[in-house]
């Protein structure tokens, strides 16, 4: 019997996560919505979020992320779809599972995916209110009955919204790692939470440890840093280290995001992003390793490559 993703992590095993969906469907031509980003991918273009899923599988992929980052009710309705909220993210991970299905030779898991991200046309840099709660849960619970092995609350933080997602997320039973996403402070010191859209409504970011102790003890198996620049995740890395005590995850921006048009430049190359990992594992203990934005199939065909050799 195969062991179960819990228990490779609590021997200490490495597990090698994908890289990005979004921008990786993206980089093959499949336009993005301006508001729901890769939300309408799995409608509009199927077999090409299907052919990603296969392509990280087949790159070294352990865990593919169904493309349920932006598929959230709330962030539906904004091109008023709400309604096809549970069918969207039902058939994301349908997709998810012919992939591996076609693709995978061992063992391969998927997670579901909920994240902090409004619609992008908002000026909110996080969405927040009862609505919100409730379609947090709905996610939770069709990502739960459609047969994901494990969610990942993503982009997390504010409190606020991140103790909704995290909750929901919890409340299904499944395995749940939490993704924080960080930037340096003004000081070049201290580590605050990620802020991305410039507009005057935006509330000044909560301070990493701040957040950091007043999420974990929400729950979770895992916890880390993503959606990150590469050259700031040992800090975050350092400060999660000393208020989690569980096993820690990490997978950096290896390309810049332009916002609005959404393009992504790659800033780290696939050999140079596993010469950081491999710092991220040996300095920090980090067992789960993979890509956010800007990251494709090259990037952990490399990661692959680098625990080959650490693992012998």
């Amino acid at each position: 019997m195969m062991a179960s993703l819990s228990e490779r992590l609590d021997r200490g095993e490495i597990i090698l996560l994908d890289g990005g969906v979004s921008t990786e469907i993206q980089r093959r031509g499949v336009p993005l919505d301006a508001n729901v980003w890769s939300g309408l991918t799995t409608k509009t273009h199927p077999d090409q979020v299907r052919q990603v899923h296969e392509d990280y599988i087949r790159a070294g992929a352990q865990v593919i992320t169904a493309n349920t980052y932006s598929t959230a009710r709330h962030v539906l309705e904004s091109i008023n779809l709400g309604h096809e909220a549970k069918a969207l993210n039902f058939k994301s991970v349908q997709i998810a599972k012919q992939a591996r299905d076609n693709a995978a030779d061992g063992e391969v898991w998927i997670a579901g995916s909920m994240s902090s991200m409004p619609p992008l046309a908002s000026d909110r840099e996080v969405a927040i209110g009862a609505h919100v709660e409730a379609s947090y849960q709905e996610l939770a619970e069709v990502l739960a009955l459609a047969g994901v092995d494990l969610i990942i609350t993503e982009m997390m933080r504010d409190i606020d919204n991140a103790s909704m997602v995290i909750k929901a997320a919890v409340a299904t039973g499944l395995p749940v790692w939490i993704g924080y996403c960080t930037m340096m402070a003004e000081d070049g010191i201290d580590v605050k939470s990620l802020r991305w859209k410039n507009t005057e409504s935006i509330a000044a970011a909560p301070d990493f440890t701040t957040l950091v102790k007043t999420l974990s003890p929400l729950g979770g198996q895992a916890a880390g840093i993503m959606h990150t620049q590469v050259g700031d995740m040992e800090p975050a890395l350092e400060v999660l280290g000393k208020h989690w005590s569980g096993a820690k995850l990490a997978y950096a921006e290896t390309g810049c995001l332009l916002l609005p048009e959404g393009r992504v430049e790659e800033v780290c190359s696939p050999p140079d992003y596993a010469a950081e990992v491999e710092k991220w594992i040996k300095k920090h203990g980090v067992q789960i390793v993979g890509g956010c934005c800007g990251t494709g199939p090259e990037h952990i065909r490399a990661l692959k490559h680098l625990l080959s050799h650490l693992t012998k």
